[in-house]
């Protein structure tokens, strides 16, 4: 109890500081304070002069940081004034896109990881097919994640698609490491010997020795998942939360981009927590599963 309690503390200043960090980021940015509303030359002055009086309002970065946490602690999340609306409906609107992506990604992503990394370590002294499939995921991790969704924007795939792409070669790293120390096992040349069929062997030997570093390994892809997510959205155009963040993030919209940061912090300390959870951290993926 005690340590899910300083676990759960170390969230909410984790998600509280990188809130306030994007605040401060946000405000002390060239241009905060530029309205390409008042080139318009159809308002009149009083228009003009409300705009400016709302722009000198929002210099004060401590009075709408405690403006912003006091109505956060009453469940409001402020109004979006870049997409007219309040923030909580844009992020309940959002929101299920980005969740039917990041499922496909880490779905997709698990499939091909995980079914090129078997016969990797199954068929250890087959090195054309592990010096391939390395040499691919190799390759494809060299590209940052917001080449990759332009290539597969050119191509017409979805942005389902373009995180399998980013997540699958991430994976088979990380699996084919700890798959070829599996089937190295001396129980496993046993029970092979033993006549046992092979995909007995894989999931009651090979499988259940990695276990906790596949679920360890699983709840990083999550979080990488959610780091890739952001760009992908924003260049395939997809209407979910991250290329919302992008939006908001041009448009400099203070209320709705401190939510959105402090969101995607909350989900990316909450993965990288348990991937940290006692039976897991043994096996959590190093640098030297990375080689």
């Amino acid at each position: 109890m005690k340590r899910f309690s300083r676990e759960m503390a170390r969230m909410i200043a984790l998600v509280l500081v990188t809130g306030v960090a994007a605040a401060v980021l946000v405000r002390y940015s060239p241009g905060t304070f530029v309205d390409e509303r008042e080139l318009n030359q159809q308002l009149g002055e009083d228009s003009l002069a409300a705009l400016r009086a709302h722009k000198e309002h929002n210099r004060n970065l401590a009075k709408n940081l405690v403006g912003y946490f006091r109505g956060l602690a009453h469940g409001d999340l402020g109004y979006s004034e870049s997409n007219s609306a309040p923030v909580r409906q844009l992020i309940a609107d959002r929101a299920p896109e980005t969740l039917r992506e990041l499922a496909i990604g880490l779905i997709g992503g698990w499939l091909i990881g995980l079914g090129c990394a078997i016969p990797v370590g199954r068929f250890r002294r087959a090195w054309a097919w592990d010096a391939a499939s390395s040499g691919a995921a190799g390759l494809v991790l060299s590209l940052p994640a917001a080449l990759i969704a332009y290539f597969c924007l050119t191509a017409g795939a979805a942005s389902g698609a373009v995180l399998i792409v980013v997540l699958a070669p991430r994976i088979f790293r990380f699996a084919r490491n700890v798959l070829v120390q599996a089937y190295g096992s001396a129980h496993v040349e046993v029970a092979r010997a033993r006549g046992i069929r092979e995909w007995t062997i894989l999931r009651t030997q090979v499988l259940s020795d990695a276990a906790p570093q596949l679920l360890a390994l699983l709840a990083s892809s999550a979080s990488m998942a959610i780091g890739a997510a952001i760009p992908v959205e924003a260049i395939c155009g997809s209407p979910g939360l991250g290329r919302l963040a992008w939006q908001a993030a041009t448009a400099r919209d203070l209320p709705l981009l401190m939510n959105l940061t402090m969101l995607v912090g909350l989900a990316t300390t909450l993965a990288m927590s348990l991937s940290e959870a006692p039976g897991l951290r043994a096996g959590r993926p190093g640098a030297g599963d990375t080689a």
